[in-house]
């Protein structure tokens, strides 16, 4: 038993060791991923990814005419945006600050965590969190992220086979980015003059 339990743990840590060191975005499948961590000025934040990836999915879930946060992989856009260092360390740290106050209301309402509730519960948390004035605010941010990463080319990470723009029949710019002239490479004129 002790040596099942040291393999998990030894491949959990060079699962997380790997993911730190690939350029994160695009390397991952969040799903076996239970936490992130990142710099954001001189902190180390840890994000919940179970605990995203519950709520995105209660804001936006999937339907018989439209994918959900979790098809659209919208935790990893949320995720891509947080490492965009040339984006405010304020609004950083916003959207990463109230997932625990949403994990805090479930456990005042139900004393367990958001992730172990029921679908219902989940539910009636964020209907809870969406009447506070911090929460309305906080929940339409995150939709925001969402609606981002709906509309973002596959190549940061998020709507997968273009499944976003599928739904709402929307035609992406053309051409498309590659590699080399993606957002924040673009901005890097100098290396530009050498695909061109």
């Amino acid at each position: 038993m002790k040596s099942e339990r040291r393999r998990f743990f030894i491949k959990t840590l060079l699962a997380g060791g790997i993911a730190l060191q690939i350029p994160f975005v695009f390397s991952c499948n969040t799903a076996h991923i239970k936490l992130s961590r990142l710099v954001i000025g001189n902190d180390i934040i840890e994000i919940k990814l179970d605990l995203l990836q519950s709520i995105l999915e209660v804001l936006f879930p999937k339907s018989t005419i439209f994918p959900g946060a979790k098809a659209l992989k919208s935790d990893i856009y949320y995720l891509w945006v947080l490492h965009d260092s040339r984006l405010d360390k304020g609004e950083r740290l916003y959207l990463i600050e109230d997932l625990d106050t949403i994990n805090n209301f479930a456990k005042n309402k139900y004393h367990n965590d958001f992730t172990n509730l029921s679908l219902r519960n989940q539910q009636e948390v964020i209907e809870l969190v969406s009447r506070t004035d911090w929460g309305e605010n906080y929940l339409s941010r995150l939709m925001t992220v969402v609606f981002e990463g709906m509309f973002a080319n596959p190549l940061y990470g998020s709507n997968p086979n273009k499944i976003g723009w599928e739904w709402i029949k929307y035609q992406g710019g053309v051409p498309e980015p590659q590699q080399w002239n993606k957002y924040p490479e673009i901005l890097n004129l100098d290396h530009l003059s050498h695909e061109q």
